[in-house]
Order: structure tokens, then sequence, then C-alpha cells
């Protein structure tokens, strides 16, 4: 009977201590939210168009120490775009029989991102202000629809950026964060200045790829991220957040572009 209570006791010990006292170095997490898109591309079309991606998944690996941290992230959705002054609309065209045959007129809009980041602490360790973090980031975003001005447009761009990242605990589960990265060099793939690339060799896509994508650097292009971030430690497993992320896109060839994203997420993450 004593060894039976030793154990009972000793299992007590070992599995009912507090959940923060282990740390553990990697980390799955899941976001669902909304992205909104607003973008002036005058090589499609004089038209400001407006997306929206209700709801917009993301999926995060992470692997964090004390001194640094790597994080992979993907996301997407689909939903519809469309002119801002228009919106999304109808016509119908009737026949001599009578009859009528409706159509709408609305871009069904997708988005994809894939991003990988490697972050350095350059504060120590015990600042009880906060957590400054240095690095860079490889992004590429993929924004397509279907019918804008009545034609497929696709904006694709591939970049590499110097990252920035304060963290703030202001209570000892939660905490803020600042993130800004700012894209140095890249790759941007949109239409040509003629619309409709062709070749002899190439498929459509293959020719609107090769033809399109142009090298970039910071003077041409235009390429901001900034995001604010919250977030609850559960216990040493599990932690809950949210995040609002802002992205500015310009480049000036063949035709100016201007475009503003803007993303809201809820995140769980499981760490182990």
């Amino acid at each position: 009977m004593k060894r039976i209570l030793f154990t009972i006791s000793f299992l007590l010990t070992v599995f009912g201590r507090p959940a923060y006292a282990q740390r553990y170095s990697n980390a799955v997490g899941i976001s669902v939210g909304t992205l909104t898109l607003r973008m002036l591309d005058q090589q499609a079309s004089p038209l400001r168009y407006r997306g929206t991606i209700r709801p917009v998944f993301g999926l995060r690996y992470g692997h964090a120490s004390d001194r640094s941290r790597f994080n992979l992230r993907l996301s997407g959705g689909a939903g519809s775009m469309n002119p801002e002054r228009f919106g999304s609309r109808s016509y119908a065209t009737p026949f001599p029989d009578g009859k009528t045959f409706t159509y709408d007129v609305s871009s069904v809009f997708y988005s994809a991102t894939i991003e990988a980041d490697y972050l350095r602490r350059v504060s120590l360790p015990d600042n009880a202000t906060g957590s400054l973090w240095v690095g860079g980031a490889l992004q590429e975003s993929m924004w397509y629809a279907d019918e804008v001005a009545n034609f497929p447009w696709v904006m694709n761009t591939a970049t590499v950026a110097p990252v920035v990242q304060y963290d703030y605990p202001f209570q000892p589960r939660h905490t803020f964060t600042l993130r800004v990265d700012l894209a140095v060099f890249g790759l941007i793939t949109r239409a040509i200045y003629a619309n409709f690339p062709k070749s002899t060799d190439d498929t459509n896509v293959g020719a609107y790829f090769k033809q399109g994508t142009r090298t970039a650097t910071i003077n041409k292009l235009g390429n901001v991220n900034v995001q604010l971030g919250y977030g609850f430690r559960v216990n040493s497993r599990i932690s809950l957040g949210a995040f609002y992320r802002v992205r500015y896109l310009s480049y000036p060839l063949p035709r100016p572009i201007r475009a503003v994203s803007s993303t809201l997420s809820l995140e769980s993450e499981v760490r182990f």
C-alpha cells in the first residue's frame, strides 16, 4: 500500500507541475480571417478594383530558441473582385422567341502566399521592456482574377526583404508584436504592354510568365508589409492570438500599379 501511495505521489509530482515549467522549440499554427485588396492597375483598367476573400486560411510552422526564430507560412483563399464604382453587374439579352439570357459580370479572385523568415534577437534576453529581432524574409505572393476589364489578371511577386520585429510583453501571458519588412529585390510578373504575349514555343501561361517577369529593386518596386499582432499564452503548449497585416505594392512598368491589401486573422498555435 505504501508503494502504491508513493507511486501516485511521484506521478502527481511529475505531471502536476505547472505547464509553463517546460519550454518547447517547435510550433504549428492555423489561422482564419479576411483579406481585402484595393488596386488600380492602369495596364489592365482605368477603374479601381476591390477584392474580398472571406475566409482566408493560413498555416504556419515555427522553430524558436532564445536567440533565433524560423517561420514558414502558407496562406490563401478565394473570393470576388469587382470595380469599386460598379460592383457586381448583371446583364440580360432578349431573344426573338421571348426568352432572355442573363449573365453576371463578377470576377473570381484568388490569393496565395508562401513566406519564410529567419530572425535573430539583438536585445538582451532579460530585457523587461521587450525584445528586438532582425533578419530577412523570402516571400512569393500571387493575386489572380478571371475578369478584370473582361480579361484575366495576374500579379505575382517573389521578393527578398529585411525584417525588423519588436515583441512587447505587457503581462506574463500577453504580448504585442510589431513587424515591418521592406523588399529590396525581387521578381515581378504582370501583363506586358501589349497585354497578350505571343509565342510559337511556349504555352499561353508560359509565355505570360516568361515575357511578363522582370527583376526589380527598391528604387522601382514598392513592397512594404506592416503587421500588428496580439498573443495570449494559455499554457506552455497552446497560444491564441490575432494579427492585422497591411501590404503596399507599387510598380511603374509597363504602366503603373498601386495596390493595398489588408488581412485580419485569428490564430491558434500548438507547441511541441
